[in-house]
Formats: structure tokens, C-alpha cells, sequence
């Protein structure tokens, strides 16, 4: 079982697995199936950190036994990436830090409803003040250097943009948080439901950005797959976390065209696929 999980990608699997491989591994990653929602679970060596939380109750078995989360990274405040900040607040769960996105919600702002924001305050709050840290970070000014470095792992903002997330023509997902882990030598890049706009900016401004894994953004929507970020991103994986059905053209054609072309191993959605998990 070592030998295989040292080979790299396997499904998601429960704790009691992890377990039996990280005294020779320093941990894992796991991209959560989750429906049109999104859920990433890292488990490093002494800590464990969400990047969005959709669903998290379906995969309680990856949380710590401590019920202590290190870091939160909510990547924007629609109700697909953080409802399970409403299970982690009812099941005692604790977060000592929470980082989310800048956005500033206008009155009769249709890329965010007012119940949304406020249910997204609501619970930020509670963790607040219950202790919890809180950090809305752009763009890093210098992205060769890490956000943060902790138990192994150093957690980079490559997005949102301060003018595209402060535009008079602003949307949500011009202020989507987009987070780049490096784990080991696995490099993994989570585009929450980062905006073409943003993502495209991403591309012209940053070099060997991904390289890695790929948590592609919007649940594989075609309005959110900049070709040329496609291409730049130089994928090894692409993790589309999505469920045909749902949404109209999502995931779309175009976006997984896109993706198939510019991925050097295998694009996997999570909804004929499964979750996927990473050792590092």
C-alpha cells in the first residue's frame, strides 16, 4: 500500500488510510466530490487545512479527531464553497485562521445575493469570535515569495487583483481568491471560481504558476477558462469539481476541450470520476 500511495493519485479514500502512510509521507491532498460545489482537504504532517468547504460533512473522516482546523481559505462568499462552515460551527470545530476573499458587496450586487453575504457573515463571525484570525488578502505584491509557510507547506495568493477586484464593473469572481500550495515537490493551484478576467490577467503576470495539479475554476464553466491561462498552467492534472445537470453548459464543452488539450496526463470530473487525492 505504500508503494502505491508513493506513486502519486488514488482515489479519495477515509482517514484510518492516511494514517497508515504518513509516518513515510508528509500528506495529502484531497479534491472532495461535492457535486457543483467545491471542498479541498489538506492534511499535512501536524495540521489540517480546508480551501473552500462545500460538503465537508459527506467527508467528516478527513477532518482531525482535535476538531482544531489550522487554516480556512473560503475563495469567495457564494454558498457552494462555504456552506460547510455551518457544519464545521455546529459540530465544534475550531479555525485558527480564515482567509477569504476582499470582495466588497454593493447594494442589488446579482453576482452575490444579500442572504449569501450576510449568511457568509454570519458565520465568520461566530468563528471570530470564538478566536479565529481573519485575513482578505489581494494579490500577493511578490509572488516568489510565500503568503505562508507552515508544517511543510507555503500557501501563495496569485489572485484577486486589487483593480479588477475593486472595478466600478466588479462581479465576485473578479475577487476570487486563488491559492497556489506547494507540498513536497507537488505544486497544486485552486482557482475557486475565478473570473476569465482575473484569470487571464494571472497568466500575463506570472510565470510557472501551476506546473503541477489543477483545480480548475467554476466547476468546468466555459466563462471561466481563459485559453491562455489554459495553456500557461502547463497542467500535469486537471480536477474539475462539477456535476453535469445542475447549471446549463456546466461543466462546458469549450472548458473541457480546453482542458483535455493543455493537460499533459488526465483531466478527471469529479462527478464520473470521484474525488482525487495527492501525496506529498
Amino acid at each position: 500500500m505504500v508503494a502505491a500511495a508513493r506513486a502519486g493519485i488514488r482515489a479519495t479514500a477515509p482517514a484510518s488510510a492516511f494514517t497508515l502512510v504518513q509516518w513515510l509521507l508528509m500528506g495529502r491532498i484531497h479534491f472532495c466530490k461535492v457535486g457543483c460545489g467545491d471542498c479541498t482537504v489538506i492534511q499535512g504532517a501536524s495540521h489540517t487545512f480546508l480551501i473552500d468547504c462545500y460538503g465537508i460533512e459527506k467527508h467528516a473522516s478527513l477532518l482531525p479527531a482535535s476538531k482544531s482546523l489550522r487554516g480556512v481559505f473560503i475563495t469567495h462568499q457564494h454558498t457552494d464553497h462555504f456552506a460547510g462552515m455551518e457544519y464545521l460551527k455546529n459540530n465544534g470545530y475550531s479555525i485558527d485562521c480564515l482567509i477569504y476573499s476582499p470582495y466588497e458587496r454593493r447594494y442589488n450586487d446579482n453576482s452575490v445575493t444579500y442572504d449569501e453575504w450576510k449568511d457568509f457573515e454570519r458565520l465568520r463571525d461566530h468563528f471570530v469570535n470564538k478566536g479565529t484570525k481573519t485575513w482578505t488578502p489581494y494579490r500577493q505584491d511578490d509572488v516568489s515569495k510565500t503568503f505562508w509557510d507552515i508544517d511543510g507547506i507555503s500557501f501563495r495568493i496569485l489572485a484577486p487583483f486589487k483593480d479588477l477586484a475593486q472595478s466600478d464593473t466588479r462581479e465576485i469572481h473578479d475577487a476570487c481568491l486563488v491559492v497556489h500550495v506547494t507540498a513536497g515537490s507537488q505544486k497544486f493551484l485552486v482557482c475557486g471560481d475565478a473570473s476569465d478576467s482575473s484569470l487571464n490577467k494571472l497568466a500575463k503576470n506570472t510565470t510557472n504558476y501551476c506546473n503541477g495539479v489543477l483545480r480548475c475554476s467554476h466547476h468546468g464553466s466555459d466563462n471561466n477558462a481563459d485559453l491562455d491561462f489554459v495553456k500557461g498552467a502547463n497542467a500535469n492534472y486537471t480536477m474539475v469539481s462539477t456535476e453535469a445537470g445542475v447549471y446549463p453548459n456546466v461543466p462546458g464543452a469549450t472548458a473541457m476541450q480546453r482542458y483535455r488539450s493543455h493537460t499533459k496526463q488526465a483531466v478527471y470530473r469529479t462527478d464520473t470520476d470521484g474525488g482525487k487525492y495527492w501525496d506529498f
